[in-house]
């Protein structure tokens, strides 16, 4: 759930929610009413679909086309995976690091910003 609502809430991302909730095969109202709403729960059905897409994305297996005004999903035949350049302050409970270099772009979502590291090191977070 959490890794959805960084997704989500990631302007950066480089794929829509539509086009997204299309990989999935589940409407974009469904999966807005399931991650950010949470309105509807989140089924085993839904988690597969999500999971799916979303290994598929970060995997660099499907890629974001435009043609004129039309956009639209292409699987690839190679995989590329998104990489982006990082600059990141990790906290180890002692003392901050700079952690430098190019990282896939999927780990933004699995990473603990610096507020949330300190207080789970001093814990004031379960």
């Amino acid at each position: 759930m959490e890794v959805m609502e960084k997704f989500f809430a990631d302007k950066k991302r480089g794929i829509s929610i539509r086009l997204f909730a299309e990989l999935c095969g589940l409407t974009e109202d469904h999966l807005r009413d399931v991650f950010q709403r949470k309105t509807y729960p989140l089924t085993e059905f839904v988690q597969r679909r999500v999971n799916r897409a979303y290994e598929q994305w970060t995997n660099g297996d499907v890629a974001v086309m435009r043609f004129r005004r039309d956009v639209y999903l292409e699987f690839r035949k190679k995989p590329k995976q998104a990489m982006v350049r990082r600059n990141l302050i990790e906290f180890d409970g002692n003392q901050f690091k700079l952690n430098i270099g190019v990282k896939p772009k999927s780990d933004d979502y699995h990473r603990d910003n610096l507020d949330t590291q300190i207080r789970r090191k001093h814990g004031r977070l379960s």
